[in-house]
């Protein structure tokens, strides 16, 4: 009976530490946006950017660097113009394979004297988007044909990474 009661327990214990992980941070965002980029950051601030569009918890962080803003987040999936669920946000959106790495790539192009422009980089998963906006050089075009400051074979291993989720081990 003890012997039971010993192994049921284990079998629960065992059930909770292999159930998900934790929810992401801000903080575990920062570290594995390192694991991709070659820069080191000036300026490390929470990004809540979907969180306030979306009206649900969507951990994110923005990296600053030298000439380039990567704001990195994971949010539920969601039929956002901001993941190119619909395409009334950017000018272009475009299912690409970079480097092997099936993404969404979306921006809008420069506004001479109002804005530079935008690429977001984006993975739809089944359960959550990961994404990536890209903000300081100036879209004049396509952005597979700009020195977007980061390369972009870089940015699509990036929101591919499968320890970008909404919860982490």
């Amino acid at each position: 009976m003890i012997r039971a009661r010993i192994v049921v327990a284990l079998c629960v214990g065992l059930a909770a530490c292999t159930s998900g992980g934790e929810p992401i941070t801000s903080e575990a965002i920062v570290d594995i946006t390192r694991d991709h980029v070659d820069l080191e950051p000036i300026d490390v601030a929470l990004w809540d950017v979907f969180t306030r569009e979306l009206g649900e918890e969507s951990p994110g962080a923005q990296l600053e660097y030298a000439d380039v803003s990567l704001a990195v987040v994971v949010a539920p999936t969601t039929d956002s113009p901001l993941v190119c669920a619909d395409e009334s946000f950017f000018d272009e959106c475009v299912d690409e394979s970079v480097d092997g790495h099936d993404v969404t790539l979306a921006w809008q192009e420069l506004e001479p004297e109002e804005d530079p422009g935008v690429v977001y980089v984006i993975d739809r998963r089944d359960g959550e988007d990961v994404a990536v906006q890209v903000i300081g050089a100036s879209i004049t075009d396509d952005p597979r044909n700009l020195d977007l400051g980061v390369p972009l074979e870089d940015l699509a291993a990036l929101v591919t990474d499968p320890r970008l989720s909404l919860t982490t081990p």
